[in-house]
């Protein structure tokens, strides 16, 4: 087990060094509504996430970060995002003995698009569409202070009448640190294959991505605190630094201000910048808020609805 998690971070380490290095293949890949972040809790906090445990939106950041929930729990969530397009997911977390199991269908849809012949002659309009479907599990690997997870993924866009499918896997761990209250996160997401590319032999390269993070929980606050940071490298971007934290409320309510330094805007070189969010616990249940705004293209916002059942 221990040589298996060694060699887990050994990949980890190599591919964030080749992906360093390979920042000029910017809009290579395919299937990058995997990229859109999901979950306004982590999306307030600029989506440094790697490293938070027991959150049922953790899947789309680090699989194990699924560990520790301790009731059934469902999570709703819709994203207003860029020109028309919509996006959202639902989620289940489902504990079991020691491990944990998750259920995750995400969507995109892009509105109509306008179809023009060679002349520039209108010809109606046509959709485009994207989803993904996880299979998420996380449990201890060493007594309770390392947790391994894993997402098995099934993916299919469409554009038209032409459609690509692929394949793939999350690999994710979580350590909790020397000390108290903090946490260290890494993630390896998007490995796998395309099975059918949207033309002939032709098939896209897949938006492999490594995260590493940290949270932390000072002790002695008036308040619950969490701070955030994670390093992300893109295998078709430069690396970023994304950063963020929660502060709970009495009364079950929560700020999360954050900051991504993710390169975005016409030229690419304009930051996301400062997010933010509110959040609201009552109870079993919760509702979250999130807003961003993407330099060239508009304003995101994300809501998501969360009960245990």
């Amino acid at each position: 087990m221990h040589l298996s998690l060694i060699s887990m971070m050994a990949l980890l380490l190599t591919f964030a060094a080749q992906s360093a290095a390979t920042h000029d293949s910017a809009g290579t890949t395919g299937f990058n509504f995997l990229k859109i972040g999901m979950g306004a809790r982590p999306t307030a906090m600029g989506g440094a996430f790697t490293a938070v445990p027991a959150d049922t939106e953790a899947a789309f950041w680090n699989p194990a970060g699924l560990h520790g929930i301790s009731q059934r729990t469902g999570v709703l969530a819709l994203n207003s995002y860029l020109v028309d397009t919509q996006a959202g997911a639902a989620s289940i977390a489902l504990p079991a003995a020691n491990r944990t199991w998750g259920l995750t269908i995400q969507y995109v849809t892009y509105g109509d698009m306008q179809r023009r012949d060679a002349s520039g002659l209108d010809q109606g309009t046509f959709g485009a569409a994207d989803m993904a479907a996880y299979l998420t599990v996380a449990q201890p690997v060493w007594q309770d202070r390392l947790i391994a997870g894993v997402n098995l993924k099934a993916v299919h866009s469409s554009i038209d009448n032409y459609s690509s499918d692929a394949y793939m896997v999350d690999l994710g761990l979580l350590l909790h640190g020397p000390v108290d209250g903090m946490v260290l996160g890494a993630a390896l997401l998007n490995l796998g294959g395309v099975r059918s590319g949207y033309a002939g032999n032709h098939k896209e390269s897949l938006p492999v991505s490594v995260r590493l993070g940290l949270s932390h929980r000072p002790a002695h606050m008036p308040v619950p605190v969490i701070l955030l940071a994670d390093l992300i490298i893109p295998n078709d971007a430069d690396a970023y630094l994304a950063f963020g934290a929660e502060v709970s409320l009495p009364g079950g309510f929560h700020i999360r201000p954050g900051y991504s330094a993710q390169q975005t805007g016409s030229g690419g070189d304009q930051a996301v910048g400062i997010t933010g969010g509110i959040g609201f616990t009552a109870s079993a249940y919760g509702l979250d808020y999130a807003y961003a705004s993407y330099p060239d293209l508009g304003d995101v916002h994300r809501v998501s609805i969360s009960g245990s059942f």
